[in-house]
């Protein structure tokens, strides 16, 4: 299952999981993603066709540059004893043997997050930062649109086998 952790129920914008910022680059590194993330496939309503589709898939392998793919179609709050209680928002996560990314859903809102580094140490819950690279974002978008295919082939199916009642 995919799970990103969040101290609170707010996209972190060009925060790190922890609610750090590292540099003052980051934050203009961030604008020129989020300037892409306007024009894109990736919309709250695209996310929300993936997460609730029809036949209730909670991920899927794709012919793509991040070709894992796992949905987070409920949002969850989760007490970790002896640590505190983090925020698991509705995500898609997107993977392949180097690199990890996450689409998160939360008040309406996307955040575009980079979970690469928890592969490393998946102990360390917040260690995920926002996508700062237009290359990456690209990546991400294209395996967002192979994904958006996939889904609504994988639906129309399933509508066309389901029985008439």
């Amino acid at each position: 299952m995919n799970n990103i952790y969040y101290l609170e129920e707010e996209i972190l914008n060009h925060y790190d999981g922890a609610k750090v910022i590292k540099s003052l680059l980051w934050k203009l590194m961030y604008k020129r993603v989020q300037k892409r993330l306007k024009k894109s496939i990736i919309t709250v309503e695209n996310v929300r066709k993936i997460l609730h589709n029809s036949h209730n898939s909670i991920g899927c392998t794709i012919d793509a540059p991040l070709n894992y793919v796992m949905f987070r179609n409920e949002p969850i709050w989760y007490y970790v004893e002896g640590e505190r209680e983090y925020y698991i928002p509705l995500s898609i996560g997107f993977a392949n043997t180097k690199a990890s990314y996450d689409i998160v859903l939360i008040n309406g809102k996307l955040d575009i997050r980079d979970s690469s580094i928890r592969r490393l140490k998946p102990k360390d819950r917040l260690s995920h930062s926002p996508v700062l690279s237009v290359k990456n974002f690209k990546i991400i978008e294209q395996s967002f649109k192979l994904l958006l295919a996939h889904i609504e082939k994988e639906n129309k199916l399933y509508e066309k086998s389901k029985p008439k009642i």
